[in-house]
C-alpha cells in the first residue's frame, strides 16, 4: 500500500472501512468510533504505513487461523473479560492494542489504545470497559 493511500485513509476514515470491507467482506465489523479512533492514534506515530500494513496482514492471519482463542503472541484472549480479545500492533517501540469481540457475524472491532511500556494491567483495566460498552450498545 502506497503512502498516498495511507494519507487518504488518515483523512477519510470511511474510505478505510470501505477498503477493509472490500478485502475481508463480512469477516470483520468495526464500531463507528473504531476506525476514526484508530486513524487518530496512528497518525501521531510516525509509522502509519507500517501499522496499516501490519493490521492488514494480521486481519488476513486471523481469517486463516479461524479460531482466535489460541494463536500467535500478537493475538491475545483477555480471559478475565470473557469475549474480549486484543490484537497487538507494534512499530518503532510503539504498542497499540485493538480490542475486539467475536460475534455471530465475525469479529467486531471496538476500541484502540496506545499501550505504554510496562503498563499492561492498568491499560487494559482502563480501556476494556470502553470496548464492552460499545459492544453492548
Amino acid at each position: 500500500m502506497d503512502k498516498a493511500k495511507i494519507k487518504e485513509f488518515l483523512t477519510d476514515p470511511p474510505k478505510m472501512i470501505a477498503h477493509l470491507e472490500g478485502i475481508y467482506g463480512n469477516k470483520f465489523e468495526f464500531h463507528e468510533d473504531f476506525v476514526p479512533e484508530f486513524m487518530e492514534q496512528i497518525s501521531r506515530s510516525g509509522s502509519e504505513q507500517k501499522l496499516i500494513k501490519q493490521l492488514l496482514k494480521r486481519l488476513a492471519a486471523i481469517i486463516a487461523l479461524g479460531n482466535v482463542d489460541y494463536g500467535p503472541k500478537w493475538l491475545e484472549h483477555l480471559k478475565t473479560y470473557g469475549n474480549m480479545y486484543s490484537l497487538h500492533l507494534d512499530a518503532d517501540s510503539k504498542n497499540y492494542r485493538l480490542l475486539f469481540s467475536k460475534t455471530e457475524n465475525g469479529k467486531l472491532f471496538l476500541h484502540v489504545f496506545y499501550e505504554k511500556e510496562g503498563k499492561t494491567a492498568s491499560s487494559y483495566a482502563k480501556h476494556v470497559p470502553i470496548a464492552i460498552e460499545r459492544r453492548d450498545n
